[in-house]
């Protein structure tokens, strides 16, 4: 089965991540009938490799299969040293949430108490890998402090492979010396990603991918009908956009001259890596450099919702465009709204963004 025919089936699993917990979380991957004979030569591999869980890798030995807790996450595997020592591994596809490159490599190394890094300062982290046959870059990165447990340091190997409307990302992060036994496994892993022929891929820096592949990215989506939607007053002017990957709703702010401004609501198990790396995420997009907590809690405000629920609000300038935004815990899971537009347009609609947000009834 090459990867355009089990892209659908990730999209929906994303889809469903972000509204999924109503019913029931999303699950790993159940290929068609026709599994490729790479993934079922791997299917006993795998500790713990069930006949309903058939994956489009081989999966490594000595890797069990986990039941995923996360509904974020397509698919979960461990690997436990008999001292203890353990490593978790997890394959998760994101749609505009991913961040980009760089916002991901100083997520990971924030993982690890590093400093973070600059684009250009990228570049040298980055190591050459294939996934499946398709040319992209992973990262090996490792803490300098005893992070785990106050007595083992950490270690995170990842990939990046953007598809369509969405980023995957392969990760294993555990116990250093435990990691760096398992990176030729981990390498092999991606080697043997089903991604069908090089040509229908994407490049590992976050180009599109042909359009072989992309009408199929855009066909599953996170839209939800009114009735599962939360209660709240839309502003005068703003329209409602067609369903979009990873998206409860979109909305569509016309500008009389320029791009229109773009309004998204989201929600995802969890917290999403947390209230700063949300906000560093965003910032990333428009151009501006992370920032850390302290900074963070001076330049953010609280905001209160109908419903009673207190969220985070952030106004973020990253000189021609600017994001409005809006974090709110619930329970086990995260609720995203974001305005994102020409600096004019979205300080001009800023109490609009604000009234929307103090409407919400969770």
């Amino acid at each position: 089965m090459q990867f355009r025919r089990l892209l659908p089936v990730v999209v929906a699993l994303g889809a469903l991540a972000s509204w999924g917990c109503r019913k029931e979380e999303a699950r790993v991957f159940e290929a068609p009938k026709d599994v490729p004979a790479a993934a079922a030569a791997g299917k006993g591999a795998g500790e713990g490799h069930s006949d309903k869980a058939r994956v489009p890798w081989v999966v490594p030995a000595g890797w069990i299969t986990k039941t995923n807790e996360s509904g974020m996450r397509l698919a979960s595997y461990a690997v436990t040293a008999p001292d203890g020592r353990s490593i978790d591994i997890s394959v998760v596809a994101l749609g505009e949430q991913a961040g980009s490159e760089l916002d991901n490599v100083n997520r990971w190394r924030q993982q690890l108490k590093l400093e973070p890094v600059s684009q250009a300062q990228v570049a040298a982290l980055q190591i050459p890998v294939k996934i499946g046959r398709l040319s992209a870059m992973f990262y090996d990165l490792a803490s300098t402090e005893t992070i785990l447990d106050g007595k083992h340091r950490a270690r995170t190997l990842a990939a990046m492979w953007p598809v369509g409307n969405l980023t995957v990302f392969f990760k294993a992060y555990g116990e250093e010396s435990l990691v760096t036994e398992n990176r030729p496994k981990f390498v092999a892993w991606l080697n043997s990603v089903e991604t069908g022929p090089e040509d229908v891929g994407s490049s590992p820096h976050g180009a599109n991918p042909p359009s072989a592949v992309a009408p199929a990215a855009a066909a599953p989506t996170a839209g939800a009908s009114a009735s599962e939607l939360p209660e709240w007053q839309v502003p005068a002017g703003w329209k409602a956009a067609g369903p979009k990957p990873m998206r409860l709703a979109s909305f569509e702010i016309p500008a009389g001259v320029g791009a229109p401004g773009d309004v998204s609501v989201s929600s995802f198990p969890g917290d999403v890596g947390g209230l700063l790396a949300n906000v560093n995420r965003w910032r990333g997009q428009i151009g501006m450099a992370p920032t850390d907590d302290a900074t963070l809690l001076g330049e953010s405000k609280s905001v209160k919702l109908a419903g009673g629920r207190a969220g985070t609000l952030v106004d973020l300038a990253g000189g021609q465009e600017r994001i409005l935004g809006a974090i709110v815990p619930m329970g086990d899971r995260t609720w995203f709204f974001k305005l994102k537009g020409e600096s004019a347009l979205v300080a001009k609609e800023r109490a609009n963004f604000v009234k929307f947000v103090e409407s919400v009834k969770l």
